[in-house]
């Protein structure tokens, strides 16, 4: 618009009689119009939409005429794309698998942690139900009050632990089941590779209008599925679970005291 008026002023003037005209322009913004800021950014959003509208709509279309003018070269576009798929779902289940031998030995660390502070946590009810204090446990002498506090410890970290066993099942269970979802993917992708080059071959020969439309919905949906799939990959969770550690909440004095009474 701007070099429209430019070039609009620049003819009015060269038909004066001295035929002079401007070499030069000074572009003028329109922060001292907050109205017409609206207006431009409306239609210039509005051109964006419609461009991309457009280049959705062209994309599907483009692809199926390559696939009526060149099948070879179109199914060697497939092949090469469903390959790189294959290589991204072999290295994510690779990684997987990796990430699982992690969490299983974390889930084994936390499990032997716990099982020592719930026998000591038994260790010290048994002390504080016989009454006599100071008493001796494990090699330390604890008062009354040294008893309930350190059971109310003991109980806080066992919550933790538990918490995040808890957590680490979930997160090898998930982990298992997306190894096998990437691996029943694959061995799907080298199957669909197999039956989308008869169906290449089938167009080669007929040129039909059908075998091109179904060659095309089997295309979208290998790749459209292999998305799916690749996207789900809970890596970026086992990480996160990984550096997880367990947070001991503090237990209210009462409840220790009720675990030592054995209620």
């Amino acid at each position: 618009l701007i070099l429209w008026l430019f070039l609009c002023n620049s003819w009015w003037i060269m038909g004066k009689d001295n035929a002079s005209y401007l070499q030069a322009f000074i572009l003028v913004g329109s922060s001292d119009r907050p109205g017409l800021e609206k207006i431009l950014f409306a239609v210039i959003l509005i051109f964006c939409i419609l461009t991309l509208v457009g280049n959705t709509a062209i994309n599907p279309e483009t692809a199926q005429e390559q696939c009526r003018d060149n099948p070879d070269a179109f199914f060697a576009g497939v092949r090469q794309q469903a390959e790189a798929d294959l290589r991204s779902m072999t290295e994510t289940r690779n990684s997987l698998r990796t990430s699982s031998a992690d969490v299983e030995n974390l889930h084994a660390e936390v499990q032997e942690k716990l099982s020592y502070a719930s026998s000591a946590a038994a260790d010290f009810r048994s002390a504080w139900q016989a009454g006599s204090f100071p008493v001796m446990i494990r090699g330390r002498a604890y008062t009354k009050n040294d008893v309930e506090a350190q059971t109310s410890s003991l109980l806080a970290q066992i919550d933790g632990y538990n918490e995040a066993i808890a957590k680490y099942t979930r997160t090898i269970a998930d982990i298992r089941q997306h190894v096998e979802d990437l691996t029943a993917r694959i061995v799907t992708t080298e199957t669909d590779l197999g039956l989308l080059d008869t169906r290449c071959r089938m167009y080669k020969a007929t040129h039909s209008e059908s075998d091109a439309a179904a060659l095309m919905a089997a295309v979208d949906s290998l790749f459209a599925e292999n998305a799916s799939v690749i996207s789900a990959s809970p890596i970026r969770s086992v990480d996160e679970m990984i550096r997880d550690t367990a947070t001991a909440t503090p237990v209210s004095r009462s409840r220790a005291v009720s675990f030592l009474t054995g209620n």
